[in-house]
C-alpha cells in the first residue's frame, strides 16, 4: 500500500479488483493449494531455517517479531508505535517506515533514526520515488546511487540496515502506469549492488508483490509470472537478496480467515517461498512481512460487511500463535498505526479523532486505540537484543609519551561515541587496561553515569605513577558491559626518563647588569605554571629541577621583567621591558632558555617617563 490521498482511490479499487477476478481462477485450485501449502510446511519444520546471506543474521540473536507500519518519521507514531511493540515482556520490536525520493534529508531521518534509538525500536526503510499523476515515477538513472549516498551517511540504530527497493511493481500505478517485471529487476539488480558497495551492513529486501493480482496487463501482472520473469531478466536475482518481504493480506477484500492457507492469505509469505524454490532460490531466506492486516468495519463511516474490530482483536492473536509462528519471520508490521482519512482509515489501529468522525459509531467513552492494538499489546512477546556496533574515536585529552620517574599522574581522553549503542543505556560503559597495568599502577576514575548517544562525548580519566626506568606499553580496552568493543583497543607506549633541568639566559638592554627577579610562565596544551627567577650579573639563572614538566615535549616559556618600583603617581603595572617568548621542546638533563636581550617597551615608558631610570641604572 502507499501513502498518497490523492491515490488512494486508485489504488484499494486495484486491489479490490484484483481479489475478484482471482476469486474464480482460484477455485479450481483451491484444493491443491491447500495441500501443497501443508506439505511446504512440513518440510519446513524439519529443515534447518539457516543464516541469513548478511552481515548479520537477525535470527542469531533473540529477536521480538512485533512491529507495526507507520506513515511519518516523528515522534507522534513512534511513541505509540514503541508502546505497542515493546509491550508484554517484548523490546527492540520494528516499525516500517517509507522515505520520498524528495525527503531525502539528513537532518530530518538522523533526528528520527535517534528517536527509534532511545524507544528500541527497529526501522525497516521503504524507498519509494514521487507521484506523478496517478501513477509513482519510475527510478532514475543512477538513483540507487543517491538512495546509498543517502543512507550510507545516517547512523542507524542497530548494525543490520533494512532497506526495501520500492513496493508492489506488479501493479502498474507503482511503477509508472506499467507493471514491467524485467525493469523493475534491472533496478533491484543495481540497488542491491549499490547499497553493498557502500556497506555490507545494508540488509536488502524485495519490494513487497500484490499476491492477488490478477494478469491484466499492462496495469496488473500475476505475482508468478512476474517473478519467472524477473528471473529471466537478472538470473538469480533472488539469491542477492538478503531476506524476502511478503505482503501477507487476508484476502478477499482484506477480510479473510486467520486461517487461510496459500496465496492470498495471511500465509501467502510461506507460498511465496515455495515459488521461489521453484525458480532457484538456493538459501533460506529470513521473512519480513512488512504488509498484513484486516480492514474493520469502524471508521469515518461504518461498514458492517467488514469484521468488527473486536473480532480483529481474536484474527491477530490467532494469526501470530499460528499463520506467523514461524523461526523463519523476523518481522510483522501489520496496516497501519494510525490513518485519519479513507482510504485507510478502516485499516487504522488508532481511533478516528477528527471533526469527520462519526459519533454514533465511537461513542464519547472509547479509548484512543481499536480494541485490537490492545490484544496486540497484551500478546506475551520477546526481548530482543540486536547487534548494535559499539565504537568511540579519540577527539581529544593528552596520552603521556614520557613520564618522569617517580611521579603521579593523571590522563584524560575524550572521546566521541562513533557506535550505534547508547552508553550506559542498559550496561555500563567501561574502561580496561589490558597492558602497563601491573606496571604503572593503572586505576580509572569513576566514569558519569549519564547517558552518551552517538556523535556525543564523554571522558575518561586515569591515573598511574612512573616506576623508576623502562618503557611500557599501555593497552585501553574499551568495554559496553563486559563486552569488547568491535575495534582495536588503543593503544600507545610511555618511556620513564630523568627529570629536566631548566637554566634561563637573558640580557637587559642600556644596563651592565641583569640581575634581578624576573617571571618565567611555562604553558603548553595541558600544562600551565608561572615561577620566578632570579638572574646574576651576567643574565644567568642557577639550573634547577622542574619534575612536572614531560621530557619529549613542546613548551611555551615566556621571561618578564617586572618593575623595580611601582611608582606613587603611575597606576603602571606593566613591566618596561617586553616580554619575551620561547618555543622548545624539553629534553631530560639540561635545558638552556636563552630568551637573548629583553625589548624595551617603549608605549609603557611615555605613560611614565620618570621611570626611565630604572632603564639605566
Amino acid at each position: 500500500m502507499r501513502f498518497l490521498l490523492k491515490n488512494t482511490q486508485t489504488l484499494i479499487g486495484s486491489k479490490i479488483s484484483s481479489i475478484i477476478s482471482n476469486i474464480n481462477r482460484r477455485k479450481g485450485e483451491m484444493q491443491y493449494g491447500k495441500l501443497m501449502f501443508l506439505l511446504s510446511l512440513v518440510l519446513g519444520w524439519l529443515s534447518f531455517v539457516g543464516p541469513a546471506f548478511a552481515i548479520t543474521d537477525p535470527l542469531s540473536t533473540p529477536n521480538n517479531k512485533f512491529g507495526i507500519h507507520i506513515i511519518s518519521a516523528t515522534s507522534d507514531e513512534s511513541s505509540p508505535a514503541a508502546n505497542l511493540v515493546n509491550s508484554s515482556g517484548g523490546d527492540w520490536g520494528y516499525v516500517t517506515a517509507l522515505v520520498e525520493s524528495k525527503d531525502r534529508n539528513r537532518d530530518k531521518w538522523q533526528s528520527f533514526f535517534n528517536d527509534l534509538r532511545r524507544r528500541h525500536l527497529i526501522p525497516i526503510v521503504r524507498l519509494a520515488t514521487q507521484p506523478e499523476g496517478n501513477f509513482w515515477k519510475l527510478p532514475y538513472e543512477g538513483e540507487e546511487t543517491a538512495w546509498a549516498d543517502f543512507l550510507d551517511n545516517l547512523t542507524w540504530p542497530v548494525k543490520n540496515r533494512y532497506v526495501v527497493i520500492y513496493n508492489e511493481p506488479n501493479q502498474g500505478q507503482e511503477w509508472a502506469g506499467k507493471a514491467d517485471p524485467r525493469s523493475y529487476a534491472r533496478v533491484l539488480d543495481k540497488t542491491i549492488s549499490a547499497l553493498k558497495n557502500k556497506n555490507p551492513d545494508f540488509f536488502v529486501l524485495n519490494a513487497g508483490f500484490d499476491a492477488s493480482a490478477p494478469s491484466k496487463l499492462p496495469q496488473f501482472w500475476d505475482e508468478v509470472d512476474y517473478l519467472k520473469q524477473m528471473d529471466q531478466e537478472v538470473p538469480g536475482i533472488f539469491n542477492k537478496l538478503d531476506g524476502w518481504v511478503s505482503h501477507s493480506y487476508p484476502n478477499p477484500g482484506f477480510a479473510g480467515s486467520p486461517n487461510g492457507t496459500g496465496r492470498g492469505t495471511v500465509r501467502t509469505w510461506a507460498w511465496e517461498l515455495q515459488l521461489l524454490k521453484g525458480l532457484g532460490l538456493n538459501k533460506n531466506l529470513p521473512v519480513f512481512i512488512t504488509e498484513t492486516g484486516w480492514k474493520h468495519a469502524e471508521g469515518i463511516d461504518l461498514d458492517k460487511s467488514l469484521p468488527a474490530t473486536d473480532t480483529l482483536s481474536q484474527y491477530f492473536k490467532t494469526a501470530f500463535e499460528e499463520a506467523w509462528n514461524s523461526r523463519q519471520i523476523v518481522a510483522v508490521t501489520p496496516f497501519l498505526l494510525n490513518y485519519q482519512e479513507p482510504p485507510f482509515d478502516h485499516f487504522s489501529f488508532k481511533k478516528i479523532t477528527g471533526e469527520k468522525q462519526n459519533q454514533k459509531i465511537l461513542g464519547a467513552s472509547f479509548p484512543d486505540y481499536y480494541p485490537h492494538y490492545q490484544a496486540l499489546l497484551d500478546l506475551p512477546k520477546q526481548s530482543g537484543k540486536p547487534l548494535q556496533e559499539n565504537k568511540a574515536e579519540v577527539i581529544g585529552g593528552f596520552i603521556y609519551t614520557s613520564i618522569v620517574a617517580g611521579e603521579s599522574y593523571i590522563s584524560t581522553v575524550t572521546l566521541k561515541n562513533a557506535g550505534q549503542s547508547i552508553w550506559n543505556e542498559s550496561v555500563p560503559f567501561q574502561v580496561k587496561a589490558l597492558g602497563g597495568q601491573k606496571e604503572l599502577g593503572i586505576e580509572f576514575l569513576p566514569f558519569p553515569a549519564q547517558k552518551v548517544e552517538p556523535g556525543q562525548e564523554a571522558t575518561i580519566d586515569f591515573k598511574f605513577k612512573a616506576p623508576q626506568s623502562g618503557a611500557y606499553e599501555v593497552t585501553l580496552q574499551l568495554l559496553s558491559g563486559n563486552k569488547p568493543f568491535d575495534q582495536e583497543p588503543f593503544t600507545f607506549t610511555t618511556a620513564v626518563k630523568s627529570s629536566p633541568l631548566l637554566l634561563v639566559k637573558a640580557k637587559l638592554p642600556w644596563k651592565k647588569s641583569s640581575v634581578g627577579d624576573y617571571l618565567l610562565s611555562i604553558s603548553s596544551d595541558f600544562f600551565q605554571e608561572t615561577l620566578s627567577v632570579k638572574l646574576n650579573n651576567e643574565g644567568l639563572s642557577p639550573s634547577w629541577e622542574v619534575r612536572n614538566l614531560l621530557p619529549d615535549h613542546n613548551y611555551t616559556f615566556t621571561l618578564s621583567k617586572p618593575l623595580y618600583k611601582q611608582s606613587l603617581k603611575s597606576e603602571l603595572t606593566n613591566s618596561l621591558y617586553k616580554p619575551q617568548v620561547l618555543k622548545q621542546r624539553i629534553s631530560s638533563g639540561l635545558n638552556e632558555l636563552n630568551f637573548g636581550a629583553l625589548e624595551i617597551n617603549f608605549g609603557e615608558l611615555l605613560k611614565a617617563p620618570w621611570s626611565i631610570g630604572q632603564l639605566l641604572f
